[in-house]
C-alpha cells in the first residue's frame, strides 16, 4: 500500500479532502492533523511514538520548504507504518514533487469535484445516473467523505439497470447530518443546554467527526460576531421584512472582496440573517467572543488527536 499521498487543493476545501483523501488508506481513518506553528512538533511526536493506531493517518497541511526538510527523516518513518498525507492549499508544484510522490492536484470548485466523482464511480461500474438523481444526490450528500459508500450503495440497489434514477436516491440515501447540524445550531441559538448535549452526542454516534462539528460551530461564531456588528444598523427592524431592507442598505456599503464568502454574513441570505441577528441578540458580545476563543484553542487540540478533545467541547458548550 502506498502510505504517502501528496495533495494540492484549497483553504476553503481543506477537511472535505483530508477526510476523502485519508480513506484511501483506511475505511475508517483515525485523522491526526498537523498545522501552523505546531506542525514539526505532531510530526515528530507521531514518529517517536512506539505505539500508534494502525487506522491512524497523519495529515501535514501547508509545510514549508523548511519543514520538509527537517521532517524527511521522520515522514520516512512514518510511511512505513501509518498514512501519510501531504496536503497544500497553494500551488507548490515544486516543493510536492520533492516528496518524490505522483502529486494529486484537486479540483477546487465543490460542485465539479463531486460531479467528478461520482460519474467516476459510475463508469467503473457501468452505470448512469439522471440529473434529477444527481442533484438530489448532492442535496443529501453534504458530507464528501461519505459520497463514495452512497454511490457505491445506489450501483448495488440498481442491480441489472444501467440509469439510477431520483427514486432510487430516494430509496436508498438518508439525509446527512447538514440538517442535524442545523439543529444543534437552533437548541444552541435557544440556550437550551441540555437539547445541545443531546444534539452533539447523537451526531457523534451517528459517525459525525468531531472537527467536522468543531469547522461548523466555528463558522456560526463567526457570523454571529458579525451579526453583533450588523445590530446598530438594524436595531428597529424586528420584523423580516423591515430587516431584510436595511439589510440590503448595509451590504452596500460593505466592501469585502473574498472567494471565501460563506464566512461573512453580507453574503447570507437575508432570511437566514435574520435568524443570526435574532441569535446574536441573545448572547452578549463578551460571552460570543469567549465561546469563539475557546474554539480557536480546541481547534489545535482536536486536530492533534488528544484524548479529552471530545469533553473540552462539551464543555464549552456547556460554558457558553
Amino acid at each position: 500500500m502506498n502510505k504517502l499521498l501528496v495533495a494540492v487543493g484549497s483553504k476553503e476545501n481543506v477537511v472535505e479532502d483530508v477526510h476523502v483523501l485519508a480513506r484511501r488508506f483506511r475505511d475508517h481513518p483515525g485523522i491526526v492533523i498537523a498545522q501552523g506553528k505546531d506542525l514539526r512538533q505532531v510530526v515528530i511526536e507521531k514518529a517517536s511514538n512506539m505505539f500508534l493506531a494502525e487506522e491512524l493517518v497523519v495529515a501535514i497541511v501547508d509545510p514549508t520548504a523548511q519543514d520538509v526538510a527537517v521532517l524527511r527523516p521522520h515522514l520516512d518513518a512514518l510511511k512505513g507504518r501509518v498514512g501519510v498525507l501531504v496536503y497544500f492549499t497553494t500551488d507548490a508544484a515544486s516543493l510536492a514533487e520533492s516528496l518524490g510522490e505522483k502529486v494529486i492536484v484537486l479540483e477546487k470548485d465543490r460542485e465539479k469535484r463531486i460531479r467528478q466523482r461520482v460519474l467516476g464511480i459510475l463508469k467503473a461500474h457501468g452505470k448512469k445516473m439522471t440529473d434529477k438523481a444527481f442533484d438530489l444526490l448532492t442535496s443529501r450528500v453534504r458530507d464528501e467523505s461519505i459520497l463514495e459508500q452512497e454511490v457505491l450503495k445506489l450501483i448495488g440497489y440498481a442491480g441489472e439497470r444501467g440509469t439510477i434514477e431520483s427514486r432510487d436516491i430516494r430509496a436508498v440515501v438518508t439525509e446527512t447530518h447538514e440538517d442535524t447540524l442545523m439543529a444543534l445550531f437552533d437548541a444552541f441559538s435557544r440556550m437550551d443546554k441540555k437539547e445541545v448535549l443531546a444534539i452533539f452526542e447523537d451526531l457523534l454516534e451517528n459517525g459525525q467527526h468531531l472537527l467536522a462539528i468543531h469547522s461548523y460551530l466555528v463558522n456560526q461564531m463567526r457570523l454571529l460576531i458579525q451579526a453583533k456588528d450588523l445590530e446598530p444598523f438594524v436595531r428597529d427592524a424586528k420584523a423580516y421584512t423591515a430587516f431584510a431592507a436595511e439589510f440590503k442598505r448595509w451590504k452596500e456599503r460593505v466592501d469585502v472582496d473574498t472567494s471565501g464568502r460563506k464566512r461573512y454574513l453580507p453574503f447570507q441570505h437575508p432570511y437566514y440573517a435574520f435568524k443570526l441577528a435574532g441569535t446574536s441578540r441573545k448572547i452578549s458580545r463578551k460571552n460570543l467572543v469567549e465561546f469563539y476563543d475557546f474554539l480557536s484553542s480546541l481547534d489545535v487540540k482536536i486536530k492533534t488527536g488528544t484524548k479529552q478533545d471530545r469533553t473540552l467541547m462539551e464543555y464549552g458548550l456547556l460554558k457558553v
